[in-house]
C-alpha cells in the first residue's frame, strides 16, 4: 500500500490514457451519430486511411481489368490542367475547377436549365471506384477536339465505352434514324430520358423511331433538370409542334422528388400533364416512374458505409403518382417491375444491373425493356 497522501506511481500514466480516449470515445460517438450509425465509419479509421498511401497503379496490361482503373486521385489531380484547357469535363468528380461553359451541356441562361444547341460530344465512363462505384465518373469533350498525348492516353488506358451526345438546333437530343414523319411522340424528363452516356442511336426516343416509323420520336430530356425545367421544355416544345403532338413520354425519376421545386409533388405534376394534355390535344400520355438503384436493386447496392445507403425510398410519392396518372387516364410503367422480371428471367439478383449505365440512367438493354413494356401496353389498349 503507497504511504497515505502519495499516489501510486502509475496514476500519471492512466490520467494521460483517460484523457486520451475519453475525449476520443465521445468523437467516435458523435461521428457514429452524424454517419448513421453506418459500417466502416471509425473516425480512427478514416483518419488513418486518409494518411495511407496508395499502392502504386499497375503497368497498362489489356488483360488485368485491375491496370485499367484509376486507383490514385493524384492521376486524375495531375491532369486536370491539360482537362481544363481541352475543355473536358468530369462529371460526378469533385473536380469543380472544370464545371466551365464549354465543357457544359446546358445552358441557365434562360428562365429555366435548357440543353444546348448543335452539341458533337463524345462521352465515356471512367473506370474508378475512387467515389461512388455505382456513379462512376463521366468523361465529356467535343468530339472535333485533339487532346495532349498524354490526356489521349489516359482516355485509352480507363475509359469505358466511348459514346456519341448531339443536339439538332432547338437542343434536342439527336434521335435516330431521322423522320420527317406529322405526327410528334416527345420524350421528357431529366437525364434519363435524355439518355446520358448512351449513344445517341441507343435512346429512348431512337429506339422507338427504329422500330416507329409512322411518326417522329423528339427526344427534349435535359439532364439535371428538377420538374419546373421539364415542364418548361414540354411548353417549349409545344411552340414548335403545335397541333402535332400525338402523345408524350414522361420519364419521372425519383430524384424529381428529392430536388423539390414547382411540380414536384405527385399532386402538381398529375394536374399539370392533365391540362397540358388538354390544351395541346395529346391523344396519349405516358408515365414512366424510375426509381434509382437503391430502391429496384436494393440487395445489392444498399451497402452500409456507402454514400447512399440511406438514399429515401420515396415509395409513397411513387405510389401515389401513379394512382393519380391512372385517374387521369394514363399509362403508367413502373421500372420496378422491370427489374423484377429480370432479376427473374436472369435467375440471379445481380441481373437488374445490365439495365443501368450508372445508379440512374438507363443502358440500351434496360431501354430496350422500357421499349418492349411500352410496346406491350400499347397492344393491350
Amino acid at each position: 500500500m503507497p504511504a497515505s497522501g502519495h499516489r501510486p506511481w502509475w496514476f500519471p500514466i492512466v490520467v494521460v490514457l483517460a484523457a486520451t480516449a475519453v475525449p476520443l470515445l465521445v468523437a467516435e460517438g458523435i461521428h457514429s451519430l452524424a454517419s448513421g450509425y453506418l459500417g466502416g465509419t471509425s473516425l480512427v479509421f478514416s483518419l488513418l486511411e486518409s494518411m495511407r498511401t496508395p499502392p502504386p497503379a499497375p503497368a497498362a496490361d489489356p488483360h488485368d481489368p485491375a491496370s485499367q482503373m484509376i486507383v490514385r486521385a493524384s492521376d486524375i489531380k495531375a491532369l486536370l490542367p491539360a482537362m481544363k484547357a481541352s475543355g473536358v469535363g468530369l462529371g460526378n468528380s469533385p473536380f469543380s475547377e472544370l464545371k466551365t461553359e464549354e465543357a457544359s451541356v446546358n445552358s441557365e441562361k434562360g428562365p429555366c436549365l435548357e440543353q444546348k444547341p448543335n452539341l458533337r460530344k463524345k462521352v465515356t465512363y471512367l473506370r474508378t471506384n475512387l467515389y461512388n462505384p455505382f456513379d462512376q465518373m463521366s468523361f465529356f469533350v467535343d468530339e472535333d477536339r485533339t487532346l495532349p498525348a498524354e490526356l489521349q492516353a489516359f482516355l485509352d488506358r480507363y475509359a469505358f465505352r466511348i459514346v456519341r451526345h448531339s443536339t439538332n438546333e432547338a437542343g434536342e437530343r439527336t434521335t435516330l434514324p431521322k423522320s420527317d414523319a406529322p405526327r410528334v411522340v416527345l420524350v421528357a424528363g431529366d437525364s434519363v430520358a435524355n439518355g446520358l452516356a448512351i449513344d445517341d442511336s441507343e435512346t429512348l426516343s431512337s429506339q422507338l423511331q427504329a422500330r416507329d416509323p409512322t411518326r417522329r420520336y423528339v427526344n427534349i430530356g435535359i439532364a439535371r433538370a428538377a420538374a419546373a425545367d421539364i415542364t418548361c421544355a414540354l411548353d417549349r416544345a409545344a411552340a414548335r409542334y403545335h397541333g402535332a403532338i400525338d402523345e408524350v413520354i414522361y420519364v419521372l425519376c425519383e430524384n424529381d422528388f428529392d430536388q423539390g421545386g414547382k411540380y414536384s409533388s405527385p399532386e402538381e405534376l398529375i394536374d399539370w400533364l392533365t391540362a397540358y394534355r388538354s390544351r395541346e390535344s395529346v391523344k396519349r400520355t405516358t408515365l414512366i416512374v424510375t426509381p434509382l438503384i437503391y430502391n429496384t436493386i436494393p440487395e445489392v447496392t444498399r451497402i452500409r458505409g456507402h454514400s447512399h445507403y440511406n438514399w429515401p425510398t420515396f415509395l409513397a410519392e411513387r405510389t401515389r403518382v401513379m394512382e393519380l396518372a391512372r385517374k387521369q387516364g394514363m399509362s403508367v410503367i413502373d421500372f420496378v417491375d422491370i427489374t423484377a422480371a429480370e432479376r427473374v428471367s436472369g435467375r440471379s439478383q445481380f441481373a437488374p444491373l445490365a439495365l443501368y449505365v450508372d445508379h440512374a440512367h438507363w443502358s440500351p438493354t434496360g431501354v430496350s425493356r422500357v421499349v418492349a413494356a411500352l410496346e406491350q401496353q400499347a397492344a393491350a389498349q
